[in-house]
């Protein structure tokens, strides 16, 4: 008997993010006609978050230029929108949510796209301790950075840290960044390119305090934070904006009977059950690359949109037939007028190769593991990095790269 879901069947998708939206998109593209229900417990339809940290946070952008899924597109896809209603429970086996307002839907299948929110840290009454994640959260960040000069202090100079930074820069605030890693990203880009990066914040007019973290906080008379960090330093904050990462929001699947690791735990083909499949910054899906299978949860925007596509095919095909999927990661990030761009999973093991390097600070590295490569990180250089997008997700070698770059 097959477990395909129907054409004409049912799709209930809980999350009214990029994934879930990428996933009804998905099913209509490849002729499902059946129903399609998307749920978001904010009052928004789906937007994108990238411009929350820079267009947004710097008041260019409002919330009509970040949507996702106006009322054409809601009409064209035939998706019927619940928003304001978060999901608290999940039966797997009846494909049944329940909500917290004491509703429930059912549908064939259920698709879980509830995403992450950001880490927070605890600070006194009097405090306020911004993070970027909502529309709301941009809007609020830009009225604090808006109007006279303050003493602006980021704690976390990962990418959604340093966007900030660069953003509270452009009004001309004295920045402080505060990072734990003695070289920021340095997990994600390795020493040589982390240290590359981290440069950015001085060449921007940032302060970068790295190797150090944040004893305490207490609320200053003025209405701002003082912070004691662990070398016995304190600084000052008219405004705190932290960016110390993310927690994946699994909590209404407790008693669900899924699996629950740092995200939802799912196979090759974004499935967590035969009738459930998760996708984007919550699902913690095996990957293959390079003759390595791992289990990663990867926050990116492309890989978020990317699983929609993917899970789409499965749930039409039926967990038994369906296919691994096959991705290539891509971020980017904007910062001080820099930007940044990564194709690919490099390991800490990687050997770095940087094949073009210019007097500007425009760079092309290529990530090596036994002659392959496993990933390309350029700064400035858009062009250079996307002709290796093909080649990189069918794999090639070290040297066949070279060549296709001309170096």
């Amino acid at each position: 008997m097959s477990d395909a879901l129907a054409p004409d069947g049912s799709v209930l998708i809980i999350g009214a993010s990029l994934s879930g939206l990428r996933t009804a998109q998905g099913l209509r593209d490849l002729g499902f006609v059946g129903t399609i229900t998307l749920v978001g417990d904010e009052v928004h339809p789906p937007y994108d978050r990238p411009p929350l940290s820079k267009q947004v946070a710097i008041g260019k952008w409002d919330i009509e230029r970040t949507i996702l899924l106006d009322p054409q597109r809601q009409e064209d896809l035939e998706l019927n929108l619940h928003l304001g209603r978060r999901a608290t429970h999940l039966d797997p086996d009846s494909a049944t949510v329940t909500f917290d307002d004491g509703g429930t839907l059912s549908a064939d299948r259920v698709v879980i796209a509830t995403g992450t929110r950001p880490r927070q840290l605890s600070v006194p009454d009097g405090v306020t301790a911004h993070v970027v994640r909502t529309y709301e959260d941009g809007v609020a960040l830009h009225l604090a950075l808006a109007g006279e000069q303050k003493r602006v202090v980021v704690i976390g100079a990962g990418f959604i840290g340093a966007e900030i930074a660069s953003s509270a820069r452009s009004f001309g605030h004295e920045v402080t960044v505060v990072e734990a890693q003695s070289t920021p990203l340095a997990t994600i880009l390795g020493e040589q390119l982390g240290a590359l990066c981290a440069s950015l914040h001085e060449k921007g007019g940032a302060t970068l305090r790295s190797g150090t973290s944040v004893d305490g906080i207490a609320a200053a008379g003025d209405g701002g934070a003082i912070l004691t960090l662990d070398n016995g330093q304190t600084l000052h904050a008219d405004v705190l904006v932290v960016g110390i990462g993310v927690i994946p929001n699994t909590e209404w699947l407790v008693g669900s009977g899924l699996s629950i690791n740092n995200g939802v735990d799912v196979d090759g083909a974004l499935f967590a059950h035969d009738r459930v499949v998760a996708v984007g910054d919550v699902a913690r899906f095996q990957w293959t690359r390079l003759g390595m299978t791992s289990a990663e949860r990867i926050e990116h925007w492309q890989v978020a949109a990317d699983h929609g596509r993917f899970a789409a095919e499965g749930l039409l095909a039926g967990r038994s037939a369906a296919k691994p999927i096959q991705l290539l990661p891509y971020f980017w990030s904007d910062q001080y007028g820099v930007k940044l761009q990564m194709l690919g999973r490099p390991a800490a093991t990687d050997h770095v190769h940087v094949v073009e390097d210019d007097d500007e600070g425009r760079l092309l590295a290529l990530y090596e593991r036994d002659g392959a490569v496993s990933a390309a990180f350029a700064i400035s250089k858009p062009r250079q990095l996307m002709q290796l997008r093909a080649a990189l997700l069918d794999g090639v070698t070290l040297a066949d790269a070279r060549r296709l770059l001309g170096s």
